[in-house]
């Protein structure tokens, strides 16, 4: 058919109302191309959109400015909320790690078989929110804040953050996000960990300021817990009554029967009566012991407290010095030899000691270099060797060398500590015999640095006292706060705290 007679029947079919089959199905064709363009076209905007919006969301940006709780009327955002969070569970993490955290998030918590751990989790961060707020609250009003001192210490917690940011690879923003979540920022960050440290200060100025105690309270306090604060001089021997293990020829463990178990006992019982027989012919106990197998000595001049069958018998009240008895612990399937000497308050003395802390800081390393424990010595031993012997001279060292945020404004003075205080190695220097003021030296720690000793003296104040009145205060000071907890109200925003952890 040529083009024009199949022009003209299609004019016909349409005057008649009839429809070219041809010409429709073409311009269905087209059609659904033109829809097809539309659809794609718009699925595609969609998909731009959808995926700028995740984009978004995941950044942290949407979320960062939602409030999470809300404490006496001041809104806290979901990272001021998460950074007390990741303070509650971050120990789960640090010691079971990120993995099995995630896993116990969803499980229920022992308490409550109708909260979960994050509920838990949650629920203590916000105590803690309404603690810092109701301290800095009250900060405020006192007219208490943050000195320089403290401000330095600020830095230092962020710069010793900075450090680990680095030492994993990041950036300190992108660290912080690492560990608190997306919506955390720097700024916030350090907000609240001023809003911390405030808190911290005004409890311990409230607390020196209205828990004083007379000596007449700290005596009466001691009586009533003098086991806690006493030392005995005394030892025992540890004999085991357990059976040995046995195993069947193809290795397997053979399970010990009553009978087993009752003559590893007689046996390790008339051991310990052959111990202290030979002891109390005047053999010394660890003598007495040494030549005995499966047996543990234990003795000294300083011993404290304990709940076991020894330290038990060591500080009953009724022990006379030369006391010595054969002591049974069935639970433990064990015998004891113990001797009493005697027993005293703890009277060791406080100290006054100077000292520069001498660190990484004060070397001069190539990035990316450890200082070593010669480095570090040989740098602190430069330092001392420019001391001109005088105390103020020290004093002007530690200002300008020590790296202690604690002390290296008042020339490195620690004054009034206690035993207990301070790392070993600083504290073991100060009470070695024979201390004298105006000593020096150098002790080395792993955990802190080199640290270049000037001992001042010993205080006036025994250990016994001290912690007993730090006990009395410590109970008020812990009563004083969950008073001041309870006093906050808090509301929670259900839509803001989801994205909390």
């Amino acid at each position: 058919m040529s083009a024009s007679r199949e022009k003209k029947k299609r004019q016909e079919l349409l005057a008649s109302g009839t429809v070219d089959p041809k010409a429709a199905r073409a311009a269905e064709q087209k059609a659904a191309e033109r829809k097809s363009n539309i659809l794609y076209g718009t699925v595609a905007a969609v998909f731009v959109v959808v995926a700028a919006a995740l984009l978004i969301y995941n950044s942290g940006i949407i979320q960062r400015n939602q409030t999470a709780v809300t404490i006496d009327g001041k809104k806290y955002t979901v990272p001021q909320t998460a950074y007390y969070y990741n303070q509650v569970c971050g120990n789960y993490a640090s010691f079971f790690g990120q993995e099995y955290l995630q896993t116990l998030k969803a499980q229920p918590h022992p308490t409550d078989e109708n909260k979960t751990y994050d509920d838990y989790f949650k629920e203590s961060a916000v105590d803690n929110m309404k603690y810092v707020h109701a301290a800095v609250t009250a900060a405020k009003a006192a007219g208490v804040s943050l000195d320089s001192d403290d401000e330095a210490a600020v830095k230092s917690n962020v710069d010793s953050v900075k450090s680990a940011a680095a030492s994993a690879g990041y950036s300190y923003g992108a660290y912080l996000k690492a560990v608190y979540g997306p919506t955390m920022t720097s700024s916030v960050y350090e907000s609240c960990l001023r809003d911390q440290f405030l808190a911290s200060k005004y409890a311990s100025v409230y607390s020196e300021e209205n828990f004083v105690y007379t000596d007449d309270e700290i005596q009466s306090y001691y009586e009533e817990n003098k086991d806690s604060y006493d030392l005995v001089d005394g030892a025992y021997v540890s004999i085991s009554g357990t059976p040995e293990a046995r195993t069947d020829a193809d290795g397997n463990a053979v399970e010990t029967t009553d009978e087993e178990k009752a003559a590893a006992m007689d046996a390790a019982k008339e051991t310990a009566e052959q111990i202290l027989m030979a002891y109390r012919a005047g053999k010394d106990l660890e003598a007495a012991s040494a030549q005995v197998e499966g047996v543990s000595y234990t003795g000294s001049a300083e011993m404290s407290s304990s709940s076991s069958v020894p330290g038990q018998w060591l500080f009953d009240e009724s022990r006379k010095g030369g006391d010595a008895e054969v002591l049974a612990d069935e639970s433990n399937s064990r015998y004891y030899v113990a001797v009493f000497n005697g027993r005293q308050r703890n009277e060791t003395p406080d100290y006054n000691v100077r000292h520069i802390l001498v660190t990484s800081d004060n070397l001069d390393l190539a990035e990316g270099e450890t200082a070593t424990e010669e480095q570090l010595t040989a740098k602190a031993q430069e330092i001392l060797n420019g001391w001109d012997g005088t105390e103020a001279g020290f004093a002007a060292l530690a200002e300008q060398y020590s790296q202690d945020g604690g002390s290296n404004t008042n020339g490195g003075l620690y004054e009034n500590v206690p035993r207990g205080r301070m790392i070993a190695a600083f504290q073991d220097w100060c009470y070695e015999d024979g201390r004298q003021s105006g000593d020096t030296g150098i002790v080395y720690s792993s955990s802190t640095g080199a640290h270049i000793m000037y001992f001042v003296g010993y205080g006036s104040t025994p250990y016994w006292h001290y912690a007993c009145e730090n006990a009395l205060r410590s109970a008020a000071t812990s009563d004083w706060q969950d008073n001041l907890t309870e006093s906050a109200n808090a509301e929670i925003n259900a839509g803001g705290m989801k994205n909390v952890g």
